[in-house]
């Protein structure tokens, strides 16, 4: 089975999902962020994806009542 493409965007307190072949957004509110050791965990108030995906692009996912997910804090150039 091809995977389908999905589309994370995070605003402010929240995280709308959107898969490619859909018309529906999945919206979810951000209960809090942790960045630690180079990575950004953003814990949602909802499951926004199912068993079977642990990854969405740059994005991993983890949760089984509750999304996780999380990514590399990108590296910035010092001034």
């Amino acid at each position: 089975m091809k995977e389908k493409s999905v589309s994370i965007m995070v605003g402010e307190g929240v995280v709308t999902i959107k898969r490619d072949g859909s018309n529906e957004s999945v919206l979810a509110k951000i209960l809090g962020t942790v960045e630690a050791d180079g990575v950004q965990v953003l814990c949602l108030d909802r499951l926004v994806h199912e068993s079977h995906e642990g990854q969405f692009g740059e994005w991993s996912l983890a949760g089984a009542v509750t999304t996780l997910l999380s990514r590399p804090i990108a590296a910035t150039a010092a001034p």
